[in-house]
């Protein structure tokens, strides 16, 4: 039997909508200071962003380990743990909208930081930042998933990086896949960050993909047939601390436009099923020993520093 009213759960539900006027929480838990409609003034000079309450996130339990608050300018809904008293509030989620009018300097329920603050903050694709919304007309849900202007993202810089008719060492060429986004609401779940950065699970029928990019155009894409497609904008490092296997069931073609090195600490095998052929443009030096079991066919010079041993072959 209860006793008292004064705790969480008997004390009355208070739900509430506001509008977040500071992310930067010095605890680092994903706090906002919300502007509460109905229970904050728009006026800064009675209440200012600084001196709103601290609202607590409550995220779901199968992502206790995800840390990712609003922006400033994102209305949020919560409630309040304290009931009535409303000095204790969380929040639980965020509710898109299509803003149609840009943040008010000095009026409350809307983006406060100051220029250096917002200068300070992180630039989409490379534009300047700017107060939020900063897309007036349009859902503040991702283009990406709405399939809308959808080149201004990180998507238009790897559709222009593409590389066509690249080389290969039998003569033929090969190009690089244009991305294969063609997205159909509500079916691209999108995951896209104040900087441009973009994870995507789609589901769209016909054009179902994983996509993970960098705001740079770093990018892979596990395309609708299964096949995957990886650019790297910069160098590309990989370091296996064990062994390494490649099985590769069809055509390899390796193209490299600069120089190649292959350094071996131990014994290199080369097993070929049928002929090989090796072009060179210029010099092609051995230093070493080097045997040969089987016939050798030469045109042109040959200068050789050590010995050669060809079954079939006499070299004088």
């Amino acid at each position: 039997m209860l006793t008292k009213n004064n705790f969480l759960g008997a004390d009355g539900f208070v739900w509430w909508m506001g509008v977040v006027e500071n992310r930067k929480d010095p605890l680092n838990l994903g706090r906002c200071q919300v502007r509460i409609i109905g229970w904050h003034t728009e006026n800064l000079q009675l209440i200012p962003s600084a001196d709103l309450p601290w609202a607590h996130p409550i995220t779901p339990v199968n992502v206790s380990n995800v840390n990712k608050s609003p922006k400033e300018g994102d209305y949020v809904i919560g409630l309040f743990f304290d009931g009535p008293s409303g000095q204790f509030p969380g929040y639980f989620g965020v509710v898109p909208g299509i803003p149609t009018v840009s943040a008010t300097p000095g009026t409350g329920f809307a983006d406060q930081r100051t220029s250096a603050q917002v200068a300070a903050s992180p630039s989409y694709l490379g534009n300047a930042p700017t107060t939020f919304p900063n897309r007036l007309g349009e859902p503040t849900t991702s283009r990406l998933y709405r399939n809308e202007n959808a080149t201004t993202t990180v998507l238009g810089i790897e559709q222009a990086g593409v590389v066509s008719n690249i080389p290969a060492a039998d003569g033929s060429t090969w190009s690089q896949p244009s991305p294969s986004y063609n997205a159909v609401p509500p079916y691209n779940d999108v995951k896209e960050t104040e900087s441009g950065h973009v994870m995507e699970f789609d589901d769209t029928p016909g054009h179902e993909r994983v996509h993970l990019a960098h705001r740079t155009g770093t990018y892979t894409e596990m395309r609708p047939d299964g096949s995957k497609v990886t650019r790297v904008v910069g160098n590309n490092y990989e370091v296996i601390a064990g062994n390494d296997y490649v099985n590769i069931q069809g055509v390899c073609n390796i193209t490299v436009n600069g120089n190649a090195n292959l350094q071996v600490g131990g014994v290199l095998n080369t097993t070929v099923g049928s002929n090989m052929n090796l072009n060179v443009g210029g010099s092609f030096n051995v230093n070493g020993n080097m045997n040969l079991n089987g016939n050798l066919s030469q045109n042109g010079n040959q200068n050789v520093s050590g010995t050669i041993t060809a079954g079939g072959f006499n070299l004088n």
